[in-house]
């Protein structure tokens, strides 16, 4: 992506890679690296498909980041997926993704707009209102997601952007055995960032695994 959680790790001493198959993401990322001379070259950024991918040496942790393994829509995709980050893992390295509850995404109402966010883009002097709308297809554990950015200018001009995204929900029991096939061993499901249990209300899944 953008470099969010890479260079948050980076700040605080840790070396790393981080991976993208977007040309204009990584541009992104390597623009905020670029304005971070107090990393020393902590950040090695690689585009590449995380299905498919070669790196020197191997990593004590991969981390997968909000959503990301939800854009891998088949179960050979996420096969192919966990079998290169294995490739990847020193003895013992730590597998962490976060992933949604797909308990709550089956809950979810269909079709309607949700403001999920409203944010200051001081840099252009604009309100942003970010909406999405969700489209499910339960039997296929798949949904569209169409997000839709509302950018409103001092003057009160609108400008509104869409973006559609297809995410592949993934159940409890379903990542157990994608992650045991693949050669890790699951360590914890939990419902957000303070390690709480994964429960029913969760919005979050998080998947802690360790290589074998």
């Amino acid at each position: 992506g953008s470099g969010r959680v890479t260079l948050q790790l980076a700040r605080v001493g840790h070396s790393l890679t981080g991976l993208d198959n977007s040309p204009e993401m990584l541009a992104l990322a390597r623009a905020r690296l670029a304005r971070r001379k107090d990393l020393g070259g902590r950040v090695t950024l690689v585009e590449a498909d995380m299905r498919a991918f070669a790196l020197d040496g191997q990593f004590a942790a991969i981390l997968v980041p909000f959503n990301t393994f939800a854009h891998l829509l088949t179960q050979p995709d996420q096969l192919a997926a966990l079998t290169a980050f294995r490739q990847h893992c020193a003895p013992g390295a730590v597998l962490a993704m976060d992933l949604p509850n797909p308990g709550e995404i089956y809950a979810a109402s269909e079709g309607g707009l949700v403001l999920e966010n409203t944010f200051r883009d001081e840099e252009r002097d604009l309100t942003v209102q970010q909406f999405s709308r969700l489209q499910l297809d339960r039997a296929g554990q798949t949904g569209q997601v169409t997000w839709m950015y509302d950018e409103i200018a001092a003057d009160g001009a609108l400008r509104r952007t869409l973006v559609p995204v297809t995410f592949r929900y993934t159940f409890p029991a379903e990542i157990g055995l994608l992650l045991e096939r693949c050669g890790f061993r699951l360590e914890g499901l939990h419902g957000d960032y303070e390690r709480m249990p994964l429960r029913d209300g969760a919005e979050r899944m998080i998947v802690l695994a360790r290589a074998c």
